[in-house]
């Protein structure tokens, strides 16, 4: 078995040694380490990135989506937000800064073949490789296997005239390149290449899944500019059927300083995040962003009942530590169904009863698990189980997402609310027709949890900076309570209210006025 040894590109560690807050973490974190057993177990070090499995001129490693607020590195061999060849993270938010808040991301699958697991991964090491399959199996490398990017209103690029339709690149009707977003980013890999499943983690069998992947964006403003979204098409081109198949967006989430960091989830909007533990980031300061991936769409699945089906989306959380990643292929499918590695339950310290989201508590408001430990965390959402026979294909879609707020906690509430959008775009198609630059409005999203019984927040999206007011009212125009009256800042904003006691059940209306704008939402307080 290889040893898990230091990854090159969290040699950063100097860096953080030049701070108090580093050396206090690091001391925390070998503490930890040392009292869990986890090093005796498990070799607890983070583990470095391994070499491309293929020669650089023909793997992919540098291409960017950098069309909005967010610049990313995107391979054609199932990782991306990573810079393989420095082994440096390969996320950088803001666009034209130096910060990051990613340090490597990829899809995770596995599934059963005849009682057997199998699993492909992208992480620091890929166990897929560039191009699509042919009679069942991988083949001979080529140039024509790389990314292809195409933006809106370019007819003349060299990848938008050199289309490959034949390798599966979608078209329109008339067999043009067929654009989502505004920038996009197409590549085909595929994991029934033996040799390349090298990932402790994995080292398995091949699946035989092939994955035609779309990367795209758009530059708008508000929280769309803070979104790029990932389209995963797997086919199983193998020969064998795929059971209890789970498929999962697994992340190294570095934000700034790699060891202060804290993740949960939102089970309602199939988020997983990660946020600081403090207002003094060592890279972001005192605003520290939020960052999430998000399940959009998950595998289509048969209800039962005859012509029902149903799409999946969120149905487990995981988070470990950095080096205490799983052993083996058991304990990776154990994570991705959201058991423990060793196929135990789950159990949530609060209510002592089996779940598999941990962490689904509220940051901003304090209520339910929260994650208390700030150290290099790692988390993956899954979704699953389904079954894929020989020539099936399902279609996964996830967003990866920032949020930017005055501080921490607000950040989150600015993450959700670039959830919230994110999950309106894709039930709307993915118009092209989103609001331009050159028409900046107000944005006043419908509250949520709406009806509420506790806190609700209220999202809202500025042009520029300005006052706000926001008020309640009932069913008659009468006012009932003013929720807002001051400053916000340009781009997203979320106010959290929890209705008064003696504030009775029924519909309301929230009016939110800035400028010479005055947006109305419906809602109802339930007691």
């Amino acid at each position: 078995m290889r040893t898990a040894s230091h990854r090159s590109g969290k040699a950063g560690t100097a860096c953080l040694q030049r701070s108090a807050l580093g050396r206090a973490a690091l001391i925390f974190l070998s503490l930890h380490l040392a009292t869990s057993g986890a090093a005796e177990v498990n070799g607890v070090v983070p583990r470095r990135p391994g070499p491309a499995h293929h020669a650089p001129s023909i793997v992919d490693n540098t291409s960017h989506m950098d069309w909005n607020n967010i610049d990313m590195l995107v391979t054609n061999h199932g990782s991306f937000a990573y810079d393989i060849a420095r082994g440096n993270p390969g996320f950088i938010y803001p666009r034209g800064s130096t910060k990051t808040a990613l340090f490597a991301a990829g899809p995770w699958i596995v599934a059963k073949v005849n009682g057997q697991v199998r699993v492909a991964m992208g992480e620091y090491s890929q166990e897929f490789v560039p191009g699509p399959m042919v009679n069942g199996t991988f083949q001979t490398d080529s140039p024509s296997f790389k990314n292809y990017k195409i933006l809106r209103g370019d007819t003349t690029s060299s990848d938008y005239l050199n289309w490959p339709a034949d390798q599966g690149a979608p078209v329109d009707s008339l067999g043009a390149p067929a654009l989502l977003g505004e920038a996009m980013i197409w590549s085909v890999y595929n994991d029934a290449d033996p040799a390349a499943h090298t990932n402790m983690s994995g080292s398995t069998q091949p699946l035989g899944i092939e994955v035609q992947q779309t990367t795209f964006a758009f530059h708008r403003p508000g929280p769309i500019s803070n979104i790029i979204f990932v389209k995963y098409k797997l086919i199983n081109k193998g020969g064998n059927t795929l059971d209890s198949m789970f498929v999962s967006a697994w992340s190294d989430p570095d934000l700034g300083g790699a060891l202060d960091d804290l993740v949960g989830c939102d089970t309602t909007l199939s988020l997983g995040y990660a946020y600081n533990s403090t207002n003094n980031d060592e890279v972001y300061s005192s605003r520290p962003p939020a960052v999430g991936l998000q399940f959009l769409q998950g595998p289509v699945i048969p209800t039962g009942t005859p012509g029902v089906f149903e799409t999946l989306g969120m149905t487990s959380f995981h988070k470990y530590i950095g080096g205490t990643d799983p052993r083996n292929s058991a304990e990776t499918y154990n994570l991705m169904k959201g058991l423990n590695p060793d196929g135990s339950p789950v159990i949530n310290p609060l209510t002592s009863q089996a779940t598999k989201f941990p962490l689904s508590g509220d940051p901003v408001t304090q209520t339910g698990w929260l994650d208390s430990y700030p150290t290099d965390r790692r988390l993956m959402l899954s979704t699953g189980p389904f079954t894929m026979a020989p020539g099936d294909s399902q279609e996964i879609l996830t967003a990866i997402l920032v949020g930017q707020g005055t501080d921490r906690l607000s950040s989150i509430s600015n993450l959700r609310t670039a959830a919230v959008l994110a999950k309106e775009l894709y039930e709307a198609g993915f118009p092209p027709g989103i609001p331009t630059e050159e028409v900046p409005k107000v944005r006043f999203d419908t509250p949520r949890p709406n009806p509420t019984r506790g806190t609700m927040y209220f999202t809202f999206t500025l042009p520029s900076s300005g006052r706000v007011r926001l008020a309640l009212y009932d069913a008659s125009g009468k006012p009932a309570a003013l929720i807002d009256d001051s400053v916000h800042e340009a781009g997203p904003n979320v106010t959290p209210w929890s209705p008064r006691d003696g504030l009775p059940s029924g519909v309301y209306f929230a009016v939110l006025e800035s400028g010479r704008e005055r947006l109305v939402r419906k809602l109802v307080v339930a007691r």
